[in-house]
C-alpha cells in the first residue's frame, strides 16, 4: 500500500503539471465591440457540415447576432442527407456543395479545403457546426489573433445537457492535457512571449503543444496557403493535430486557449452511440502524435486517478480499515482535483465527478476499443462513413 500511495502522490504531481494553467481568451472592451482588428482584414468563416441540421441553425443564429463585421460565411455541405443545405441557405450563407471526395482524402479535410479555396477574406475562421459563439465570442477570437499575431485555436467549453454527455469528462481532460495546453509556460517561455509581443514576432509556440483544436481555428489566409491548407493533412484522422505539426514545420507559431461560455460547444448530443463512435475515432490516432514526456505524465495521471477508488474498494473488502481511511482521503482529493480541472473545460456536475470511477471505466473501454480497431485495421463508422484508424 505504500507503493500505491506513492503512485497516487506521483499522479497528483503529474496533474499539477498537466493542468497547471488554464489559458482563457481575454474579454473585449465594449469600446472595441465594432472591430478589434484592422478594418482591412476581412473575415471569412468556414463551416464544414455533414448532417448538421440541428447544430447548424444554432451556430448560424449566433453568428447572425454578432456586432463585428463578417465578410462572408461559407457553409460546405459535405454530402448531407438532412436539411443542412436548406438551413444554410435560409440564413443567407454562401453554400458550397462539396465535390466528390478524391481518393486519399478524409471528408472533413476535403470540405475545409474547398471552403478555404473559395474564401476571399484575409482571415479564415474554421468552425465546427456544434460550436456556439456568444455576442462576445467572435471579438475574443479576433482580439487574441491581433494580440499574439499567431494562428489561434480554442478547445471550446463543453456544455453538458444530459447525463450521457457527462461520459466525456476524461476524454476532455485528456484532450487538454495530452496537447500540452495546461503545461507551465516556464520562465524562458514567458520572457520570449513578452519579447514577441513587443516585437510583433509570431514565433515561439510552446514546445510541447503539438496540435490545434479542430472546432475553432483562426488563421490568416497567408499562413493557410503557406502551410498548404488542408491538402497537407488530407488523410489524417486527427486533422487538427496534424495541422499543428505542419505549422511547426513551416515555422508558423500558434496559440492555444480554453473556451468559456462565449466560445463553447455541445459534443455528441445525438446520444450514446454517437458519443462512442466519435471518441473511438480520435483516441488511438491521438496517442501516436503525443510527445513521450506528456504520454508519461498522462500515464501516471490515469494510473493514480484509477488507483484511489480501486484500492479503496479492495481495502474495504479486506477490512483493512486504516488503509481504507487513507485511500478514502486520496479519493476525496482526486474528486476535488477533478472538480478544479472540470470547471474550466465544461459544465460537468459535482455529482457526476463524485462518481468518477464510472466515467473512467467508460473512458478506458473506449480507449481499448479504439486501440483494438487500430491494431486490427477495423474501420470506425462516423457520419455514415467508414474511417480506418491506421491512417
Amino acid at each position: 500500500m505504500i507503493i500505491v500511495s506513492g503512485m497516487i502522490m506521483l499522479g497528483l504531481a503529474a496533474s499539477w503539471i498537466l493542468f497547471h494553467r488554464f489559458p482563457e481568451l481575454e474579454g473585449v472592451n465594449p469600446k472595441e465591440a465594432n472591430g478589434p482588428i484592422p478594418k482591412s482584414a476581412r473575415l471569412s468563416i468556414i463551416i464544414p457540415a455533414r448532417n448538421e441540421e440541428k447544430n447548424l441553425a444554432l451556430l448560424l443564429g449566433g453568428l447572425r447576432n454578432q456586432t463585428l463585421d463578417i465578410h462572408e460565411i461559407i457553409c460546405v455541405d459535405d454530402g448531407s442527407s438532412d436539411q443542412t443545405a436548406s438551413i444554410a441557405t435560409a440564413f443567407g450563407t454562401r453554400l458550397i456543395t462539396a465535390a466528390p471526395k478524391p481518393a486519399g482524402w478524409l471528408g472533413k479535410s476535403w470540405a475545409c479545403q474547398q471552403g478555404g479555396d473559395a474564401a476571399t477574406g484575409e482571415l479564415l475562421l474554421f468552425l465546427d457546426a456544434d460550436v456556439r459563439l456568444s455576442l462576445a465570442g467572435l471579438g475574443k477570437l479576433l482580439k487574441a489573433h491581433q494580440r499574439t499575431g499567431r494562428v489561434i485555436s480554442v478547445m471550446p467549453y463543453h456544455q453538458i445537457e444530459n447525463k450521457t454527455e457527462a461520459l466525456s469528462l476524461f476524454f476532455n481532460c485528456i484532450q487538454m492535457g495530452a496537447n500540452g495546453l495546461g503545461l507551465p509556460a516556464g520562465r524562458d517561455q514567458k520572457k520570449q512571449e513578452q519579447k514577441n509581443l513587443k516585437q510583433k514576432n509570431k514565433k515561439s509556440s510552446h514546445p510541447y503543444q503539438i496540435g490545434l483544436y479542430g472546432p475553432v481555428i483562426l488563421i490568416s489566409q497567408a499562413d493557410y496557403q503557406a502551410v498548404g491548407g488542408h491538402a497537407a493533412i488530407k488523410d489524417s484522422i486527427v486533422d487538427d493535430m496534424a495541422l499543428g505539426e505542419e505549422l511547426r514545420e513551416k515555422d508558423i507559431s500558434f496559440a492555444l486557449f480554453l473556451g468559456d461560455h462565449d466560445v463553447s460547444y455541445r459534443m455528441y448530443g445525438g446520444g450514446l452511440r454517437e458519443l462512442v463512435q466519435g471518441w473511438t475515432k480520435n483516441q488511438a490516432a491521438g496517442v501516436a502524435k503525443t510527445p513521450l514526456l506528456i504520454l508519461v505524465l498522462v500515464f501516471f495521471w490515469i494510473t493514480a486517478v484509477a488507483s484511489a477508488p480501486l484500492y479503496l474498494a479492495l481495502n474495504l473488502v479486506w477490512q483493512q480499515w486504516l488503509w481504507a481511511g487513507i485511500l478514502a482521503v486520496f479519493y476525496a482529493i482526486w474528486v476535488l482535483e477533478l472538480i478544479r480541472i472540470a470547471r474550466h473545460i465544461g459544465s460537468f456536475s459535482v455529482s457526476s465527478i463524485f462518481f468518477y470511477p464510472l466515467l473512467l471505466i467508460f473512458y478506458l473501454l473506449i480507449f481499448l476499443r479504439s486501440m483494438a480497431k487500430k491494431i486490427l485495421g477495423q474501420p470506425v463508422i462516423w457520419k455514415d462513413r467508414e474511417i480506418r484508424l491506421d491512417k
